[in-house]
This record gives structure tokens, C-alpha cells and sequence, in this order.
């Protein structure tokens, strides 16, 4: 199979009674999902006149109707452009304006005027349904478009085929064995992000039920994974803290969860220690990028020991990587320097970005923009992103590292590390901390405390705390909007 179109029409033949999606109290089965995405994609294409390509823009919460479309756009031969719903009325105009889309698609609470003039925007009750399968998904077309974080700049669109879709599906099911037909999977990352969207698609690639959430508020998602007798979940680690917070979680019936999967974010050592004595299930982590359709690397459960609790693991079945230094030569093993990777989940590039495409994918690698490293066996050890790295009287100091070390203070909750700007050694580290409640925990002794931790430079100068840190929505902590009060007036974020 190699599009997404498919493995709904071939799931439904071979598991039509099968829950394929739970959402809200309610279940679908794999050939209801096939009948009724068909019907969509009968009248995308015949009444609404949609052709092969065309783009439709996607703006609401994750619901089984968003998932629907999924499929159904595939089988018309569209594009899914999902669209960030958090973000703010002009920033989505930005990116549909950017995107040039045919149709805009919105849950009701997002309907508005004025998000694209003379784009044509429906709710998904209001999207006109008849006609067969038209049976239009073409091996190697472009079948979504995600938006990369858009943490810098305007975000670009990352075009992925089925085919990219799929692949990771396939090394998936080396890595996780527990991703099995008629599980119970749980998707609960925003569907406008590859690990909310892909990880609902390879969920029916293995054969098991999407169990969808809406919004990941702590408590309700504990509930859903309790009654719904989750096996399966990709979680983020800020997630993961939240849960393990809960006074539930302790007492919490687990008995169905085989495997939790993290990603999205550096996680520190204490959290996952924490997790998996909360949820005391397999685990295992995975690191990729929008650009990679997700996962390019897996550590598995009985790697999570020692100092490879630290790795993000080793490249997926077929995939390859590199760390290379400024001029593009490979590093030995332990030097840091920038990871590169080539593989079939590798991205047709960006949407009308050819400029921006070469500069990503170079010679069919593509440049990662993350700092790491490899060990003697193949391990992929992530120090930060390249940009995020902090240079201290000549000295680089990646903020992930820190971050490790001050996340083991029983008062810390979450931190961040950045660099600001100093006249005698460029930059210094500063923590900017979120305390547990009930604490009082002093810059002073946070800064005493990290000593004998962290060798003098990458020791935090200073510390400010803050009742919560700023994150887009797939987790990624903004370290842009973090900095920039320290580097009001500077022309340059580095000094």
C-alpha cells in the first residue's frame, strides 16, 4: 500500500466490524469510516469540483470529523492542509493566504469571515456528501501539508506523500509490536501536528482504534485512558509531568497500557523515571521533525539504562544519519555537531519554498538544524537546537544539558535555559524556572545547589521564575519569546 486511501479501503475488507475511531462516547467501524469518507470524497469531487492538488485548509479541534477528512481528501486526490487552531486570527490568515487553499474546512466554533476573501469556508456538517470512492490517491502525490513550528518567522509548509506517511507506519511496527489489530490507540496531540495526525494513521495501519481527545486536559485524558482501556499512546513530556502530578495517577488503573511513546521534546531523566514508575508500562522515545514526517529515530524499552537514558536511540529501519561540523564533514564519534538525515520519510519539500527546500536538503540529506551527537554504536545523543546553542566566553553551552541537571531539584517543576547577553562574556546561562507549589525555592540556592553539577560555564548566572512557560502546540517550548525581553535593543539574538 502506498497511500493512506488504501489502508482504509483495505482495513475495511479485511475488518469491517472493527472500531476503526472512538471520539466522544462514540464508535466507528472500519467500513463505516470507508463508506462514509468515500461519500465526503464524492462530494468534494463532484459537487464542489475540487481537482487532484488542490488544497484544502483544515481549522478545528481533534474530532473524528477531522480525522474522516483525512481519508477522504486522500481519495479525492486533495491535499490536508491542517491548520493550527491556537493560533491568533491573523497568524492563520497569514499561513491560508500563504497556502492559497480551495477550501476552508472548520469545526463551528472556528467559522469566521475574513480568514481567506472569495476561499469558500463549511463546517464539516455543512460539506456536501455523495457519489462513489472517486479513487483518486496517486502513489507519490503530495497527500498533507504540515506546517513546521513556526517558532521562527512564518511557518512553512512540509508536503508529504502517502508514501512518507506510510513508511513510517512500517518501521513503527519493528519498534512497537504492541501497536496490534484491534488495540486501542490513543491520539491525543493535536491533528494539525504529524504526531497527533500520523500517530491516528499508523494506529489504523497496525489495525487498532484511534481513541481520540479533543483537548489534553490532565484529569479527563487520565479518565479516557482509564475507561477506554488505552494500550498504546504517544504522549509529550510536559504531558507526561502533568499526569504524574495527578493524585489519581497513583491509584490509577493501568492494567491495559502496554506502551507509552514520547517525543516532540527533550525529556529529563528524573521525569521518565517518574513515568515509569507511574505508569509501569513499556516505553520507548522517538525523535524526528515535521520535515522527516516524524520519527527518524527509536529508543526502545531495554535501552532505557545508564547513559543511553539520555539518547533519543538509533535510526529507524532504512533510515541513515550523520553528524557533520560547519563545513559539512563527518564528525567521529562524541563531537558534537550538526545531524542530518536521509531517508523514504523524507519530506517533498516546502510548498512553493524552492529557495528554502535547497537549503534543507542538501545532496539528499537533509540539515536538521539540531546539535548532537553519535556514540560508538549508532546512538543519536541530542544536545539542543543548533541555533539555540548559547556561546559563553568561547565556550558552547547547550541549554538541553542544563535543563537535565537543574529538572533533578525536588522544587523544580519545569525550566528552561537560555543565554543573555553579558559585556564580558557575550552571553551567560540564565534559568528561567516554573517552582512546585507550596515552594520557595531562591535563586541563590538553585545557582549553590548546581555547583558541584555543572562545570563553572554552564552553571546558571542567574534565575528568574515564572508561573508557566511559553509552548507552541505540539509542546515545543518557545524559547524565542523567552529571550526576547533579555535582548530588547540588541540588532543581533547573539552576542
Amino acid at each position: 500500500m502506498r497511500t493512506i486511501a488504501e489502508v482504509l479501503r483495505w482495513r475495511a475488507q479485511r475488518h469491517p466490524s472493527r472500531d476503526a475511531v472512538w471520539y466522544a462516547g462514540k464508535s466507528q467501524t472500519y467500513v463505516e469510516l470507508d463508506a462514509s469518507s468515500s461519500c465526503l470524497a464524492g462530494g468534494l469531487a463532484g459537487e464542489l469540483g475540487l481537482q487532484p492538488g488542490d488544497r484544502v485548509a483544515i481549522l478545528d479541534k481533534n474530532c473524528a470529523a477531522y480525522l474522516e477528512m483525512f481519508f477522504a481528501l486522500d481519495k479525492a486526490g486533495l491535499v490536508a492542509a491542517p491548520v493550527n487552531w491556537r493560533l491568533t486570527a491573523n497568524e492563520v490568515k497569514l499561513i491560508i493566504d500563504d497556502m492559497k487553499p480551495k477550501l476552508i474546512v472548520t469545526g463551528p466554533e472556528f467559522k469566521a469571515t475574513g480568514l481567506a476573501s472569495g476561499v469558500p469556508t463549511m463546517t464539516f456538517d455543512e460539506l456536501p456528501r455523495g457519489g462513489e470512492d472517486p479513487r483518486r490517491d496517486v502513489d507519490g502525490a503530495v497527500s498533507t501539508q504540515f506546517c513546521t513550528s513556526g517558532t521562527t518567522g512564518l511557518p512553512k509548509g512540509a508536503m508529504l506523500t502517502g508514501w512518507n506517511v506510510l513508511n513510517v507506519g512500517t518501521c513503527l511496527a519493528q519498534e512497537m509490536p504492541e501497536i496490534r489489530e484491534g488495540g486501542r490507540h490513543l491520539v491525543c496531540l493535536p491533528l494539525f501536528h504529524i504526531g497527533g495526525a500520523g500517530w491516528a494513521i499508523w494506529a489504523m495501519q497496525g489495525g487498532s482504534a484511534a481513541i481520540i481527545v479533543r483537548e489534553t486536559v490532565p484529569e479527563q485524558l487520565l479518565s479516557t485512558m482509564v475507561e477506554q482501556k488505552v494500550e498504546t499512546a504517544l504522549l509529550a513530556p510536559t504531558l507526561m509531568l502533568f499526569l504524574c502530578e495527578l493524585p489519581a495517577a497513583r491509584t490509577a488503573d493501568f492494567s491495559a497500557l502496554r506502551h507509552i511513546t514520547y517525543g516532540t521534546a527533550p525529556i529529563s531523566p528524573d521525569l521518565l523515571r517518574r513515568s515509569i514508575e507511574t505508569f509501569k508500562c513499556r516505553f520507548s522515545q522517538l525523535y524526528g521533525l515535521t520535515e522527516t514526517t516524524g520519527p527518524i529515530t527509536a529508543l526502545a524499552h531495554e535501552h532505557h539504562r545508564g547513559e543511553r537514558m539520555l539518547s533519543c536511540g538509533r535510526p529507524m529501519f532504512g533510515g541513515h544519519v550523520r553528524v557533520v561540523d560547519a563545513e559539512g564533514k563527518d564528525l567521529p564519534p562524541r563531537q558534537v555537531g550538526e545531524l542530518l538525515y536521509r531517508g523514504e520519510s523524507l519530506m517533498a519539500g516546502y510548498w512553493q519554498r524552492e529557495k528554502e527546500t535547497a537549503q534543507a536538503i542538501r545532496d539528499g540529506w537533509l540539515y536538521t538544524g539540531d546539535a548532537g551527537f553519535l556514540d560508538e554504536e549508532g546512538f543519536v545523543f541530542l544536545k539542543d537546537r543548533v541555533k539555540d546553542m548559547i556561546v559563553s566566553g568561547g565556550e558552547n553551552v547547550y541549554p538541553a544539558e542544563v535543563e537535565a541537571v537543574l529538572m533533578g531539584h525536588a522544587d523544580v517543576l519545569e525550566c528552561a535555559i537560555i543565554g543573555v547577553p553579558d559585556p564580558k562574556w557575550g552571553e551567560t546561562v540564565k534559568a528561567v524556572v516554573v517552582r512546585r507549589t507550596g515552594t520557595n525555592l531562591s535563586e541563590a540556592a538553585l545557582i549553590e545547589w548546581s555547583r558541584d553539577k555543572l562545570a563553572g560555564f554552564k552553571r546558571p548566572r542567574s534565575v528568574d521564575f515564572i508561573e508557566v512557560l511559553p509552548r507552541n502546540a505540539s509542546g515545543k517550548l518557545l524559547k524565542r519569546t523567552l529571550r526576547e525581553p533579555y535582548w530588547a535593543g540588541y540588532a543581533r539574538r547573539v552576542n
